[in-house]
């Protein structure tokens, strides 16, 4: 391979226009030069008084033709044989490049070059060690997500960090088609959080994925320190293990694991589960209405008096059972209250109000997520995501699985509520909390209604302010709301095929090219393209192993037919 003057491999040199920073073309030296994905710098001088700077770059295409076999003359051209050691004129070997930036010494982030490069600048090879540079990270402040593709084994491993500030405050969104890994890397992600950086993270888990990781109540590990190649999670693998070991052992910390009021998730979990036990008090009329839509107006009348009489006259803590029967065969207390307004009063009839109470009984009998008279006390919000002075990480798995969606949606919508208002008490605050929403989509879709849409969207544009961020996971980004996608400041992408869904991407995030997007459907299973705020740059990243035991993986359905 050809040398530069100062030792650097030179792949080739930039030629024509130089002023678009996507769309860089080289000529190559030859067709082993460079291959499409790999990194390349190039030195550039953005200003007169600054001495030249390394500019990173990624091939995104490579193209190779030459004028013996050109497609306009095809005839005869198979059965054309070359003499051994022949030397073949009029080839041309180009790539197109993107430029990444170069690092700012002022402010330590990637900047794009305002000033062109200059055309016949050389093209140089990276190594390890300048890319390992370039993506520094303060390991204390940082998740090891997994390895840069290209760079993730051996002496020459590139790790790659996220910004845990900026991922747990500023909103995330992974997305890939069914099986391309994104509820593995998302728990990568948060098991880390909680055991290395003591985060408080509640994961809404629709097909009980997360549970599994403490089936049977115990923790349930991987063991992939055992056979992972990466010398970096061979040492911190067993690390996160001893954290949540050690983290189980104190009230409210560690893996906690709350489910709506069933035998079967008792029967999972060995008893170990915590029963969902959300208080119907906590919320006010216009949170209430929102996960029984279509009352009229009169029945809210209804409801809403319903409400400000069993608060007044029950004591907490106050069973949803004990409203029902201010509906029922308690109506003539209600009836006969004196604070009652001349509309309510001429709402609270026995018609509207057995319809108000069909459809309370519905929602506490489908969800089985409210306090009852039986239960022991109702659900304590700030005891689940803990105080600031209760110190250690905490991983909260609410486990919605075999329930309808609709309860999925009462049980996300009012949790979710009970923890954003929880986030505004300055008297008693809670700690930062980090929320995953699973099968995004289903709660807050794009066009659809949805009974959690609308706290999802708050919490998108509020939580930040509060210390409550999320994280949103779909197979269809197509299908999630605009509005909560556009506030989430890291991508996470996969594997996608769908047209629709590319499309998506494209308008969700400006810092993927077009190239980047082309790349999706060709991704293998656990390789995720990264952009946003909590990384410099996008990047192209093999997902590293997990310490818990993952739920998501398919069946082996020929060892199950024939075990």
């Amino acid at each position: 391979m050809t040398q530069s003057t100062n030792g650097q491999r030179v792949l080739g040199k930039l030629i024509g226009n130089t002023g678009d920073p996507m769309k860089l073309q080289v000529a190559l030296k030859d067709s082993f030069s460079a291959r499409r994905g790999e990194f390349v710098r190039i030195m550039h001088q953005e200003n007169r008084s600054q001495d030249p700077l390394p500019v990173l770059g990624r091939i995104v295409s490579v193209s190779r033709s030459n004028v013996l076999f050109s497609e306009a003359v095809s005839e005869g051209l198979a059965e054309l044989t070359l003499l051994p050691g022949t030397r073949v004129t009029g080839e041309t070997i180009r790539a197109t490049l993107e430029l990444v930036g170069y690092m700012d010494p002022a402010s330590g982030q990637p900047r794009i070059p305002r000033r062109p490069l200059d055309p016949g600048s050389e093209v140089l090879g990276v190594d390890f060690e300048f890319l390992r540079e370039f993506y520094r990270f303060d390991p204390n402040h940082s998740i090891h997500l997994g390895n840069l593709v290209g760079y993730e084994r051996g002496a020459n491993t590139v790790p790659v960090f996220l910004d845990v500030n900026k991922l747990a405050t500023e909103h995330v969104a992974v997305l890939a088609m069914t099986g391309a890994g994104k509820s593995f890397t998302i728990g990568r992600l948060i098991e880390r959080m909680v055991a290395l950086h003591n985060a408080t993270v509640v994961v809404f888990d629709p097909h009980g994925e997360y549970g599994r990781a403490f089936k049977g109540g115990t923790v349930q590990f991987s063991g992939a320190e055992a056979t992972t190649e990466d010398e970096r999670d061979r040492v911190q693998l067993p690390k996160v293990r001893q954290n949540i070991e050690s983290l189980g052992q104190k009230q409210g910390r560690g893996i906690v694991v709350y489910t709506p009021d069933m035998a079967e998730f008792r029967t999972k979990y060995a008893g170990k589960n915590r029963t969902l036990a959300l208080a119907l008090d906590q919320f006010d009329l216009d949170e209430f209405s929102a996960v029984l839509p279509g009352l009229s107006e009169p029945q809210q009348r209804v409801l809403d008096a319903a409400l400000r009489f069993w608060i007044k006259t029950t004591n907490p803590p106050r069973a949803a059972d004990s409203l029902l029967s201010f509906l029922t065969d308690k109506l003539g207390e209600l009836q006969d209250w004196d604070e009652l307004s001349d509309a309510e009063s001429s709402a609270l009839n026995a018609r509207s109000a057995a319809v108000v109470a069909i459809r309370l009984r519905r929602l506490i009998n489908e969800s089985r997520s409210f306090y009852c008279t039986g239960m022991d006390s109702p659900l304590d919000v700030k005891g689940m995501v803990g105080r600031p002075s209760d110190a250690g990480g905490r991983l909260v798995i609410v486990d919605l699985q075999g329930i309808s969606d609709s309860a999925r949606q009462i049980i996300v919508a009012l949790l979710s509520t009970e923890i954003l208002n929880a986030s505004f008490d300055k008297s008693d605050p809670i700690r930062p909390v980090f929320l995953v929403f699973e099968e995004g989509h289903n709660f807050a879709p794009a066009s659809a209604s949805s009974l959690s849409k609308n706290i999802i969207k708050r919490i998108a544009s509020e939580g930040r302010k509060f210390g409550v961020g999320f994280a949103i996971v779909s197979q269809r980004p197509s299908k999630l709301d605009a509005d909560v996608t556009s506030q989430c400041n890291t991508l996470i992408v996969m594997r996608l095929k769908n047209p629709d869904d590319q499309n998506f991407i494209v308008k969700a995030s400006d810092m993927l090219s077009r190239h980047d997007i082309d790349e999706l459907p060709a991704l293998s299973t656990g390789e995720a393209l990264v952009s946003g705020r909590s990384i410099p740059a996008p990047l192209l990243i093999r997902v590293g192993p997990k310490a818990l035991q993952h739920g998501g993986e398919s069946p082996d359905v020929l060892k199950e037919w024939n075990p």
